[in-house]
């Protein structure tokens, strides 16, 4: 990523998490902007986001989030001073789950191992 996509890219997590407080329509979700990347052409922001596992599914919040976007995209031309407002494309980052499933992997191994070696071990 260059200079100017990483001073974008923070730019829209900053003004977009500005927006997501204030947007009632999210009211009750804690969601979490992890990452925001700006395509080269500066006409594309992906923006990735965590969510606390709550009644809402995933699926939901991506579909409230995708019916405000119009407006946030609207607020951040307003905001930033580019030739393009770069049009938003919400997902959630699996990554911390992704760490969680290897984390409990590796926990499972070394139980595994302390018990192969208790057996190997003679009894005292």
């Amino acid at each position: 990523m260059s200079e100017r996509t990483e001073r974008m890219s923070e730019v829209i997590r900053r003004e977009l998490s500005t927006l997501m407080l204030r947007e009632n329509k999210l009211e009750g979700l804690l969601l979490t902007i992890i990452a925001v990347e700006t395509s080269p052409d500066m006409k594309h922001a992906y923006v990735y986001l965590s969510m606390i596992e709550q009644e809402v599914s995933k699926g939901k919040a991506l579909g409230l989030l995708n019916r405000c976007k119009g407006e946030w995209q609207h607020e951040l031309g307003k905001r930033i001073s580019a030739k393009f407002t770069p049009r938003l494309h919400f997902d959630f980052d699996n990554g911390q789950e992704r760490g969680d499933r290897v984390l409990s992997v590796l926990e499972e191994i070394e139980r595994q191992k302390a018990r192969e070696e208790a057996l190997r071990s003679p009894q005292q």
